[in-house]
């Protein structure tokens, strides 16, 4: 067996001084200018500008018919200390609703490759295998076909 050396990560400053990208600096080590382009951060077009938790709200009342401000998926109640999280689309970027926060919450479940399809077939397998979250996938289901109805009736 060989072992190959990985190559060194660099990057190139406007000065044409390479520079090892190792360290946490921006700094040039040829001019000593803040010369390092910043990582490059694709966010979602109009939803994460700004406060956009009304636009969630909105989208709640619109698509699911919820007038205070209660999970989208699974009808949970807001808590004092916490708003629900803001449910979007990951790939259009368009706002689904409110959904539970925290590591225990609707919101976890919604990973971006989960579509109303997948979570069926979750939510089928896990109810035959008689585990006790399996009505929790329904619910997600529910929810994501909801949103995909809301959607295909306003571009139809």
């Amino acid at each position: 067996m060989t072992l190959t050396r990985r190559k060194r990560k660099t990057w190139l400053c406007r000065c044409g001084h390479r520079n090892e990208a190792r360290t946490s600096s921006r700094r040039c080590e040829g001019c000593g200018e803040n010369t390092k382009p910043k990582p490059r951060v694709v966010k979602h077009a109009e939803v994460l500008r700004g406060d956009t938790y009304p636009l969630f709200v909105q989208a709640a009342r619109d698509i699911h018919g919820i007038e205070d401000e209660s999970c989208c998926v699974c009808g949970k109640p807001r808590s004092q200390e916490r708003r629900h999280d803001r449910d979007h689309d990951h790939r259009t970027g368009k706002p689904r609703g409110l959904a539970c926060p925290g590591n225990a919450g609707c919101n976890m479940l919604m990973l971006p490759w989960v579509t109303a399809a997948t979570a069926r077939g979750i939510y089928e397998a896990k109810a035959e295998a008689g585990e006790p979250d399996a009505e929790r996938w329904r619910l997600i289901a529910w929810y994501l076909e909801r949103v995909e109805t809301h959607y295909a009736e306003r571009t139809a």
